[in-house]
């Protein structure tokens, strides 16, 4: 019976030494595979792994010229010229800065005018949701308990608290888009654009707008007449300079009027007023009106900033016919005014009625010598 014994333990030992070797196989076979993954080696059974792309690189804005020392005044008279290009190469950055302007302009403005909308929905929202709360009340829909009240279930009371509880939730909505309108208005670009054709010398105006802003005296664009204390033409440039207008050329003669430039910048008016100027043969001036945002109402002069109303040719165009007052050399006959400032009377011509040609006045014929 002792040696059955002995026979099955060294049956059992020989076993435990072939698992042992098995094992440490296994920690060669391995170890000898994780440097070889660490040096970029691969086993012929391992599947490759996908590799990712190189990530796109941005492509680099085109480098914008800036004169350093503080803002330029007007164009490249003050300081050096831009490297290169001269003055064509400044007059290209200012154009697509000021079209960049433009663009951002036109995204703010569409936010002015829909906060005026804004605060009314929401005055009214404020209405509905008081209204709701008090007849909720007066229909006894609450039920109390100590420090607590809860809704009663009748159909009532859920339809009462169901339209107070639509009108909370727009209500919501509408004061989280003017949060979003305000934050969006007080990061504009439009600082940083000014900034840089300041630098770039584009004009005085982009210089003095600069220094305001740095200074912090401008006022939001949003702001209303009453509370920035207008003069009621809040199209001026001087309220909004970095606005976009129209520009509209007028005949003084009749009071008809052309578009010039359909969204420009007042930094651009002289310019339009030379066009205005080369376009019209009779007396012309150039108007101007903030777009979006104004019509032809309130349009006022580039320079004196005189209403269009006030012109005493306003829309006179549609009603009456006056001879001579055309923007063709040929049609055009110089103009003097009459006593009542209606400019009607023609230089060396007699008033004629209504629809008469007008015929030039006789020149006195000479005295006689005396006898």
């Amino acid at each position: 019976m002792a040696r059955d014994t002995k026979g099955m333990n060294k049956r059992t030992r020989w076993p435990r030494w072939l698992l042992a070797a098995g094992l440490m196989g296994a920690a060669v076979t391995a170890g000898a595979a994780l440097p070889a993954l660490a040096q970029g080696f691969t086993w012929p059974w391992e599947e490759e792994q996908p590799r990712r792309p190189p990530p796109r690189q941005r492509p680099q804005e085109a480098p914008v010229y800036r004169d350093d020392p503080g803002y330029n005044q007007g164009g490249p008279m003050q300081g050096q010229p831009p490297p290169g290009g001269g003055w064509q190469q400044q007059s290209s950055i200012c154009l697509e800065l000021e079209q960049r302007l433009v663009q951002e302009s036109q995204s703010g403005g569409n936010a002015r005018q829909r906060l005026p909308q804004l605060e009314a929905e929401i005055r009214d929202l404020n209405r509905q949701v008081q209204s709701a709360e008090r007849n909720l009340d007066a229909a006894d829909c609450y039920e109390y308990f100590i420090f607590s009240k809860s809704l009663r279930r009748s159909s009532k009371c859920l339809g009462l608290a169901r339209n107070a509880d639509d009108a909370r939730r727009r209500l919501a909505q509408l004061e989280g888009e003017r949060q979003d309108i305000a934050s969006r208005s007080n990061q504009s670009y439009q600082d940083e654009i000014i900034r840089e054709l300041a630098r770039n010398g584009c004009g005085d105006s982009y210089s003095q707008e600069a220094r305001r802003r740095d200074r912090k005296q401008f006022s939001p664009f949003w702001q209303d007449e009453e509370s920035s204390g207008g003069s009621g033409y809040a199209n001026s440039y001087k309220a909004l300079p970095f606005a976009t207008y129209r520009t509209v050329c007028v005949r003084l003669c009749d009071g008809y009027y052309f578009p010039v430039s359909f969204s420009t910048l007042p930094n651009h008016f002289q310019r339009d007023a030379e066009i205005c100027q080369s376009k019209c043969a009779s007396p012309a001036t150039l108007y101007y009106h903030q777009n979006p945002g104004a019509g032809v109402e309130q349009m006022v002069a580039y320079g004196s900033n005189e209403p269009y109303t006030q012109l005493k040719s306003a829309f006179r165009y549609r009603k009456e016919y006056i001879n001579g007052c055309s923007c063709k050399e040929s049609e055009y006959i110089p103009q003097s005014p009459m006593p009542d400032g209606s400019g009607r009377q023609i230089d060396g011509a007699a008033p004629q009625p209504d629809g008469a040609p007008a015929r030039r006045a006789e020149a006195p014929s000479p005295a006689a010598p005396a006898q």
